[in-house]
Parts: structure tokens; sequence; C-alpha cells
């Protein structure tokens, strides 16, 4: 039979380009694609990219590459030792895992000794491990001689393997000596932060967690650098306690891995966890030597600010007294009047009024607190108009400071409307020992009322009574240093009537003032409007950063319609003394001054920056 050509190139003609082409081409096509993104990504991992995955659930996670690795570890000899004497180790290690698991954040956690030493460098987690091998301790020092970083708590590696008593030559190897213990009775169980610190960025200054009376005695520690400290609740550190710390971190060389010690074990926190979380948070991303750029909270490079101000009431005329002792280290300050008596001292009134802020300390001095909206306002206009009748136009003073520090919600709000942008409040208006904006509805940010609490004691506080004049300034001194080191704005309140000729605290006050002075290069002394309203200006500044590889992306965002001036940013470096370089990734942007604060910080300060979006890029020297 003859095969009809014609209908055979019919058919293959029909046959679909599928079939025409093969799978050698369309397979080819995909190996070239697939090899493409594999070169890709292996790049982007080599410059600090995390590849995302997709999990059971959707959401997309990011395991850890190699230096970015957490593992959590279960030493069998510490579960050992724990059984042995009644307990469960499995109580110190469940709140690491509730925290992994709640932070969406890979992990491994292995309970073999053997697997220490392969691990990469990464951060290695050691809670509460009392009892330790000479192979795991061995293993652990040479995790951190390959970059690995370490976090370490409680009384980690005091114990040997077979339970007798080791010391604490372990967590000296950390960067962290044993003082002593606190008692059970003490009430300093407060774990109290220092801001903007390497380990606890997030953490305001001043902030306090409660750590609670657990069996696990909080340990007193002393070491290089200490981001946070055990006090009681008005925040006084005895003498003897000054050099501790409950949290310290230490970076001895850039070729060994960074290390963190918390003085606590992890029933301190687990019913508590918010705050604890952001502090580790914050320590892993240190030890994995990420650099992290947060808002300063103040202006210009400094550290701390510090307001001075007098409740000026009985004994009016000694205001002036006091006002001669600032004029001497050219200080600022603000004094509130009792507008009732400020009427009765128009001069005195006038000439305070001239060099320094005044405000209203009420018309009277009977607290606010619970009287009806109707009296409280009719209060207000009252010790407004009182005082216009000394200085005609009163429009400029927006400061407040109730009697008796007795206030209510009702009280902000009626300030608010009266024309008042600041109040200094009461210690427990705050958890930390910043500013802050009051909670007002329907309020634009540009009339906001920002709130100054007093977080250290005032002189009645102090008891003068009872004091001489030597115990009343260290006090003050004692106070002023620990606001300074935690970064905090202290508030220190002092009252007329105990500023008369002979008083302990008049005496006490030129040696405080001097030492003051000797922090002027770091410390802002302002006045109470000052300082709101450079909050309110902080507040209109907005910070966005990534971290990709070696270098760190930030943008600055400025709302509002003038320009913020002395916006500091503090930026953590990922290695010790290392500063950043900064350029701008945008045309004609003006770039910060970067000035070192400590070895791990540096500030990034502008002179003023107009409204409107500013990228950066910060890099660091190899």
């Amino acid at each position: 039979m003859d095969i009809d050509d014609s209908s055979s190139q019919d058919r293959r003609s029909r046959r679909s380009p599928f079939l025409r082409i093969g799978l050698y081409l369309p397979l080819l096509a995909i190996m070239v694609v697939a090899g493409a993104v594999l070169i890709f990504v292996m790049t982007m991992q080599q410059i600090g990219w995390r590849v995302p995955v997709i999990g059971v659930s959707g959401a997309m996670a990011h395991f850890a590459q190699p230096g970015q690795q957490v593992v959590l570890y279960a030493s069998p000899n510490t579960t050992r030792y724990f059984q042995r004497i009644g307990g469960n180790y499995t109580n110190l290690l469940d709140p690491w895992r509730k925290y992994f698991e709640g932070r969406n954040l890979p992990f491994d956690e292995i309970d073999d000794p053997a697997l220490l030493q392969a691990l990469p460098a990464g951060v290695l987690v050691l809670p509460s491990a009392l009892a330790l091998s000479l192979q795991e301790r061995e293993a652990i020092e040479g995790f951190r001689s390959r970059g690995g970083g370490v976090l370490a708590t409680w009384a980690t590696g005091t114990r040997s393997d077979t339970g007798d008593w080791a010391g604490w030559k372990f967590l000296e190897g950390l960067g962290a000596k044993w003082v002593g213990e606190l008692p059970a009775e003490s009430e300093s169980r407060h774990l109290t932060m220092n801001g903007e610190m390497p380990v606890s960025s997030q953490m305001e200054a001043g902030s306090r967690l409660w750590m609670g009376k657990t069996t696990e005695a909080l340990l007193r520690l002393s070491g290089e650098s200490i981001a946070g400290r055990f006090m009681n609740w008005p925040r006084i550190l005895e003498e003897e306690r000054k050099a501790e710390g409950a949290v310290l971190y230490s970076e001895t060389s850039p070729s060994v891995g960074r290390a963190v010690v918390y003085a606590f074990a992890e029933t301190s926190w687990e019913a508590r966890p918010l705050h604890a979380h952001q502090i580790i948070d914050d320590t892993l991303r240190w030890l994995r030597r990420e650099p992290v750029i947060v808002r300063a909270a103040w202006p210009n490079g400094v550290q701390a600010a510090h307001i001075l101000e007098m409740d000026t009431e009985e004994g009016f005329p000694h205001a002036i007294d006091f006002a001669a002792m600032l004029r001497d280290i050219r200080g600022k300050a603000t004094f509130y009047l009792l507008t009732s008596l400020a009427v009765q001292y128009p001069q005195v009134v006038q000439a305070l009024a001239a060099e320094f802020e005044v405000g209203y300390h009420g018309d009277e001095h009977v607290s606010f607190r619970g009287q009806p909206a109707t009296e409280q306002e009719q209060r207000i206009v009252r010790m407004i108009s009182q005082l216009q009748s000394v200085l005609g136009d009163t429009s400029h003073i927006r400061g407040f400071r109730a009697p008796t520090e007795g206030y209510d919600p009702t009280t902000e709000i009626l300030l608010q409307k009266h024309g008042i942008r600041h109040h200094a409040a009461d210690p427990n208006r705050q958890e930390g020992r910043l500013p802050f904006i009051a909670k007002l509805e329907g309020i634009k940010p540009d009339q906001s009322l920002v709130v100054l609490a007093r977080t250290q004691r005032d002189d009645i506080n102090l008891g003068l009574a009872e004091q001489n004049s030597q115990r009343t300034l260290q006090a003050l001194i004692d106070d002023f240093d620990l606001a300074q080191s935690m970064g905090a704005l202290g508030l220190l309140s002092v009252h007329s009537q105990n500023f008369g000729p002979g008083s302990v605290l008049r005496s006490a006050m030129p040696p405080f003032l001097a030492h003051v002075q000797r922090y002027r290069d770091r410390l802002w002394l302002a006045s109470a409007g000052e300082v709101a309203h450079w909050w309110q200006d902080r507040e209109r500044v907005k910070l966005s950063s990534v971290y990709a590889g070696r270098r760190l992306e930030f943008d600055v965002t400025v709302r509002g319609a003038e320009p913020v001036y002395g916006l500091s940013l503090t930026l953590f470096t990922p290695e010790k003394g290392k500063m950043p370089t900064i350029v701008g990734t945008k045309v004609g942007t003006r770039l910060p001054t970067v000035r070192s604060i400590d070895p791990y910080r540096a500030a990034l300060v502008f002179d003023q920056l107009a409204p409107g979006n500013y990228a950066f890029r910060a890099t660091f020297a190899e």
C-alpha cells in the first residue's frame, strides 16, 4: 500500500507545539532560570539576606543563617543535678521555648554536649545551666573562640557535672564577677533598665520589671558594662551596690564572641514576660552583631536631661536666692508660682520671669484631684487671671505643677484646653523616666500636653529636718548621677519654704550645682518648657531601618511645618570601638555628625532637619 505523504505531513503539522519541541527544551529553560535564581539567592545570602520560607500556616518566616543561628542548650548534667535536689530543669527551659514560639523565632534545642563542639558561630543560650562538665565548658569556650555569642542566666557553671561546687570562674569568663546575693527580704527586686543600651534598646530609661520573690536568689554581679540594675520602687541605690548590675554585657575582642549575663533565673520573669522578651530580643541582636539604630531621647548628642524646679509658695521671696545660685552657673530652671501668693510679691515674680521660665502652681495650695470639673476649671481660670495681673501677657506661660502633686485626668483635659502644654507630675505617673504625651482625644500634635514625671526624691522626700547639709548633698548627687547614667530625665523639685537662710537645702545647693556643672558636656540642663518642646519635636520624627549584610539602611521622616533642631540617633555598632561611616542615598542629603558615646554606641547628630524624608546608609569598616 502506498503511503500518502501529504496526509502524513498534515497530521504532523496538527500535533501540539509541546510534542513537536519535546521535553528537553522546557526542562533546559527551567534549569537556566533555577540556576540564575540559585546564584542570586546565594549571592544575596552572602551579603546578609535571610531566605524566607512558607510555613504550614502560610506565614512567612526566616530560618537563621550561619552566624545567626540560635541554640538553646538543655544541659543533661544540669537536668540530672536538678533531679537530684528535687527540682525540675524544665521549669527554667520552658520560658525560653515559649519566648521562641511567641516570637516565631527559629531555634535549635540540643542536649548533647558533643553537639556543642560542632556548632557554627551564632548565639548559644545557657538557661540557668548550673552544672556543667569539663567537656561542656571547653565546648562553650571553643564556640566563643569561633565568634559565637553566649547568653547565660543566673548561676550558670557554678557546679561541676557531679553537682559539686565549682565557683564563679565560668561567669567571670563571660565578664561577670560575683559580689553576693540579694537577701530574700530585700525590696530591691525591680530590674531597672538604663536607656538606649546595646542589649536593651527597646527599653525606656528607668523602666522597671518586678522580679518577684522566687526560690532562686537574685545575684549581685559587677562587670565591664551594665544595662540594668536591681533597685527598689523609688529607684534608690544603696551605696555599696552602685557598681553592680543585673544585666551585663562584654566584648573582649572582635575575634571572640560577645557575652551577656542575666543575674536572675527564668522564674523571675516568666509570669511577666513582656518587658523581659523585649530585653531578650535586643540581647540576641547584639550577640549576633546586628547594628541597630534608634531615636535618641535627647537632642544634640547629650545623654541625659535635668530639670531644676522650685515650687514657689510659702517663703516666696526665697526663690530670688535660688535664682542667684542658678545665675552663677548660667543654669536654667522653672519656677512654679502659687498665684495667690504671686500677686503679693509682684517684684519677685517680675524678676524671676525676666530670666527664667515661670509656670503655674495653682491658685491655692489645695489638690485638684477629685474636684468637680467645674471647680477645677474655675481654679485654672483664676490662676491664669492672677498671674496676668502681675505680668500682663501670659500667653507664653505654658507650664503647670499641681499643688501637692494632686491632679486627675480631668485636670489634664482642662489644662490642655486653657493653653497649658506641659505639667510636672508625680513619680507614679510614668513607669519609666522619660517625658511622654498625655493621651487626650482629638488633640493635634502641636497642641498636646507633655507630662514630665518627677522620678527622683524631692527635698521633702529627703527628710531635710533629720539630715545635715553633707548628707543632703550626697543624696542629691546620688539621685542626679543615677538619672544621668540611665540616660533619663532627672527632675529635682525643691520648695521655697525649705530654702530660707541657714537651711540644710540652701547650704547643700551650691556644691550640688557645682557637681552638675561637671556634666554639662553630656547633660542638658534645661527648663521644663524646653524639654517639653523638644519632646513634641521628637514625636514628629519617624525612623525606620533595614539591616542588609554589612550595611544598615535607615530612613528619617520629619513631619509638620517646622524644622527639628538637634535630632540625635543612637547607633549600636557590630564591633566594639568601630564607628560607622554615614552616607546619604538621596542627592543633597544633609549628613549627621558622628560622635562616639562609648565603645559600643555612636551618636548621629543633625544640626537641623526640615520637614521631609531622608535616606542614609551606615557601613562599618572591617
